[in-house]
């Protein structure tokens, strides 16, 4: 049960109580300064040499693992930030009851929705543990090393040089190795968001292909014979009010006996004048 525990991820909700969810695994080499000088013991000229540039290339390689294991966690939060703004397009869902009619169907969107801004949240804040300033604490040879030179042999100089290097990569190794185990947790939650981001996709994407689709509302011309009806008169029940008959009222002419002027030829008298020529 434990080991389907932390293949899911769930025993780091351990974390979130301020209990860490793994222990540091025990290096396979010296890890305190006092068995690192016991392990070089007198070394001669030549295999100091060596020896500090072995140490050297080991403080260096893990100064690079470093940097690759903080650049993924940086990447990590800016991709679950882009995710974050997807997933509340989700809630739009839920509010629009035309999608999502019935109650059960409901619920078991909600959980999921729930369980996705969850594990994007664990994502988020596992990755912003690798990358936080202040709670690793690294180690590399003293500054002030270089004053015993006037005390003691440059052979002795360069013999705990070489110590403190190869000291500093075991405590440096195992400060990296901690942020790896954090970003591994990220991406293991980073992992399940997605595939509960698909699992409530597909929740409510597939409901869609079972519900019957609206006809609009513009009609597709048909070509064949088409019958005409026309339609009836629609006969009121209101009762029409009857017609009256009005009366006009004509102006009367009036006739009147005056005689009225004639040019017929009755009394006419012609008379032959004289006319007088100048």
């Amino acid at each position: 049960m434990s080991g389907l525990a932390e293949r899911v991820g769930l025993n780091w909700f351990s974390l979130l109580v301020g209990k860490l969810a793994f222990e540091d695994a025990p290096l396979p080499y010296p890890a305190t300064l006092p068995e690192v000088r016991q392990r070089l013991g007198s070394l001669g000229k030549k295999k100091l040499d060596d020896a500090l540039e072995y140490c050297n290339g080991l403080l260096e390689r893990e100064e690079k693992r470093l940097d690759k294991v903080e650049s993924k966690a940086f990447t990590l939060i800016g991709i679950t930030g882009i995710a974050a703004g997807f997933i509340t397009g989700f809630a739009g869902l839920f509010l629009d009851r035309d999608k999502i009619t019935s109650l059960w169907a409901l619920i078991p969107a909600a959980i999921l929705y729930i369980l996705v801004v969850i594990s994007s949240m664990l994502t988020i804040f596992l990755a912003i543990k690798v990358v936080t300033v202040g709670d690793y604490r690294f180690t590399y040879p003293k500054a002030t090393d270089i004053f015993d030179l006037s005390r003691v042999s440059l052979e002795a100089v360069r013999r705990e040089r070489a110590a403190s290097l190869f000291y500093s990569f075991a405590q440096n190794c195992r400060v990296v190795n901690r942020k790896a185990t954090f970003l591994s947790g990220a991406q293991l939650w980073f992992r399940n968001s997605i595939i509960l981001l698909l699992i409530l996709t597909f929740f409510l994407a597939i409901p869609a292909f079972f519900m019957p689709t609206a006809t609009s509302g513009v009609s597709t011309p048909t070509v064949g014979a088409t019958t005409t009806v026309q339609p009836a008169t629609k006969t009121s029940d209101t009762p029409q009010p009857a017609a009256t008959p009005t009366i006009a009222v004509q102006p009367v002419t009036t006739v009147t006996d005056a005689p009225q002027p004639s040019l017929a030829p009755s009394n006419l008298v012609l008379t032959d004048t004289p006319t007088t020529s100048p």
